[in-house]
């Protein structure tokens, strides 16, 4: 674990572009009262930084090795650009960039994505567009099948984008429509599912699926890639549909919190809580699952625990030198169930584990992470880019 560590640690180094020297105001303001904070006022502009505190645009191009539960040891290529649609230095940047990657058991997947804040922070608008072809593991419904642990191998093609737009209601506050397409399919290596693994026989096969949605957020966080104050709430509903023309209807809901607050210097306090629920006709790789996706719980493979109600509580504490370094302890609990009420009565998922962090820019805390995860019966290494919350 340690030499991997260390040669990832270094390909991040050597990967990181040569930017600006740190600047004081790379966090956004929490105070409304302090210099250069963002107007509370959606109706008036912020006001804009008389001079540029750093570059336009800040890239950030990188080879990074990862592993991935459910496809094995990868390598991704990254190229993402951290900038401005205007001056104003007093608000969070918009994050896009394009990347791709390769795995060892032959999974692929291109990507491009903006994450673009306008008129001082006024608008959020994001949009992505991805094509995967990946193979994985398909363990079944419910508790009992993630606790058997037996799977089946399925490929599954996928075309897949998304778009929302949300407008600044109130300080802090945005709410927006959204719009997501996906077109899959899904084929078993195999003939049949053994007897033991169930899932509807529609699951597999093509299907296009078209959901417009609603989504809520209060975010009141001081960085988006590093916070160390304030707290993001979401808050989505995706509402499938074959009246445009796809091929299932059912509804995906997400809520979710994000709290981080400042134990001492250098050192945070990071929590999380959500809620993912699915009704209606869902195929089983929409079915919200254990270790996936969001705010996904580290050390369980992703789909093991799967059905249509799943639930996660996690915590981080978060530490971080004065130069590039940081590491991380953390740990939580999942639960699946059919419905909201068999929660109680649900199996208990504990996970827990430590991380390293490698800032990829001097001006953007961006992090390559390294983490090592515990769950009830398995142990999991992870390499990415950006937290987990």
């Amino acid at each position: 674990m340690k030499r991997i560590a260390a040669a990832l640690l270094l390909v991040a180094a050597l990967a990181a572009p040569a930017v600006a020297a740190p600047r004081p105001d790379w966090r956004v303001p929490n105070d409304p009262a302090a210099n250069g904070a963002v107007d509370v006022d959606p109706v008036e502009p912020a006001p804009v930084a008389s001079e540029p505190a750093g570059p336009a645009v800040t890239p950030v191009v990188a080879p990074i090795p990862f592993k991935n539960t459910q496809v094995g040891w990868g390598l991704s290529l990254m190229l993402i650009a951290i900038h401005r649609f205007d001056p104003d230095t007093t608000v969070g940047p918009s994050t896009g960039g394009i990347g791709g990657f390769y795995t060892e058991n032959k999974s692929w997947g291109l990507m491009g994505f903006e994450a673009a804040r306008l008129a001082h922070d006024a608008w959020r608008v994001r949009v992505g567009y991805s094509h995967f072809d990946v193979h994985y593991k398909f363990f079944g419904i419910g508790e009992d099948a993630g606790e058997a642990g037996r799977s089946v191998d399925v490929e599954q093609v996928i075309d897949f984008g998304m778009g929302t737009a949300l407008a600044r209601v109130a300080p802090h506050l945005y709410l927006g429509p959204a719009l997501l397409w996906m077109r899959t399919d899904a084929s078993l290596d195999d003939v049949a599912l053994p007897p033991e693994i169930s899932a509807p026989s529609g699951d597999f096969g093509a299907a296009n699926l078209f959901a417009p949605g609603a989504q809520i957020e209060r975010d009141t966080r001081n960085d988006d890639y590093w916070p160390t104050d304030g707290s993001l709430v979401k808050a989505k509903g995706w509402f499938y549909t074959s009246a445009l023309g796809g091929s299932r209807d059912f509804q995906r809901y997400v809520a979710a919190w994000s709290q981080y607050v400042p134990l001492r210097e250098r050192l945070t306090l990071a929590a999380n809580a959500n809620v993912l629920a699915a009704a209606g006709d869902v195929p089983f790789y929409m079915l919200p699952s254990v270790g996936a996706g969001e705010y996904g719980l580290r050390g369980y493979t992703q789909g093991r625990y799967r059905d249509k109600v799943a639930v996660t509580v996690q915590a981080e504490a978060r530490w971080h030198a004065a130069g590039r370094l940081g590491a991380t302890a953390f740990g939580g609990l999942a639960q699946v169930a059919p419905r909201i009420g068999d929660l109680p009565d649900a199996l208990v998922l504990p996970a827990g584990g430590l991380g390293l962090r490698c800032q990829l820019t001097n001006e953007y805390p961006m992090h390559m992470r390294v983490d090592f995860a515990w769950g009830r019966k398995e142990s999991l290494f992870y390499f990415s880019v950006g937290e987990a919350f």
